[in-house]
């Protein structure tokens, strides 16, 4: 009997020890459980989209605590910031001094560096390249309603970098959504690039346009799938605290041979949001 009431204590502490290890996993059961098509391998690449820029302390404490046991959990190799000019700076800064493990490589877009690429090896053969724009000035310069030579010549600058990338899957980082809004309510020369900025995109077979602000969640702009990384510039006006807390977070991505998935993560450590994005041709392998 005593026998039997020990092994009963024993149990009962082991579940308690995988309930807290669940909880403190915040949801990535979720990530792993959730019904959507996912295939998972063990070659897959994952990597984290964040928005930069400025968030109460404890805020981006939170943040950058939740994305250290996210890359810890799926090993992520890298974070892309989709702040302009360096705006995930603030985030890096936190990074040094709360976020003891969370050492890994982050890209973002420079001042004055206009289009450039990073190349990214796949584990399992290939590559992946990631695309930033400096689409601030861009933008602006757009809203403006006229086509000047700095225009035209970043434009030409982003065909160049696009043109060069070979990479198995194509990604264009930027804080602004250029095509989102501007194709219907801009001047009619805003519109003319925002057309020209698709035209390349699509042309140079960008798979997907990642955008700080303005891109609604998972748009499709023809034959590429637009999505917005949660960020506290975009939620200011929230007065409720619990809300800024499911609009704020980052994304989670894993590039595999056919599929390249994308989890909203928000900072209660729920997926709120995932997309699919099929490579072209390879649907069925």
């Amino acid at each position: 009997m005593k026998k039997s009431s020990w092994g009963c204590t024993i149990f009962i502490q082991l579940s308690l020890c995988l309930i807290v290890y669940v909880s403190l996993h915040f949801g990535h059961q979720s990530l792993s459980s959730s019904n959507d098509g996912d295939n998972a391998g063990a070659l897959d690449l994952h990597f984290i989209s964040v928005s930069g820029g400025f968030r109460p302390l404890h805020r981006q404490t939170r943040l950058l605590r939740l994305m250290e046991r996210v890359a810890e959990t799926y090993k992520a190799k890298f974070v892309v910031s989709t702040s302009e000019h360096g705006g995930g700076a603030l985030l890096l800064l936190n990074d040094t001094r709360v976020s003891s493990t969370l050492k890994l490589p982050w890209y973002t877009t420079k001042k004055g560096s206009g289009s450039f690429r990073e190349h990214i090896r796949l584990p399992f053969g290939g590559s992946l390249d990631v695309v930033f724009v400096d689409t601030g000035s861009l933008q602006k310069q757009m809203m403006s309603g006229s086509l000047n030579g700095s225009m035209i010549s970043q434009l030409k600058e982003l065909t160049k970098v696009l043109k060069a990338a070979d990479g198995d899957w194509r990604i264009v980082i930027g804080s602004d959504p250029l095509f989102a809004y501007t194709l219907s309510n801009g001047p009619e020369e805003a519109k003319g690039v925002a057309r020209t900025f698709q035209q390349i995109t699509i042309k140079y077979g960008v798979n997907m346009y990642i955008s700080e602000k303005g891109c609604t969640n998972g748009a499709n702009e023809d034959s590429f799938t637009c999505i917005m990384v949660p960020n506290a510039s975009e939620n200011r006006g929230l007065t409720n605290d619990s809300k800024r807390e499911m609009e704020d977070g980052f994304l989670l991505h894993r590039v595999s041979f056919s599929e390249f998935v994308t989890y909203t993560i928000n900072l209660s450590g729920q997926v709120i949001d995932t997309r699919i994005v099929k490579q072209k041709g390879k649907e069925s392998i």
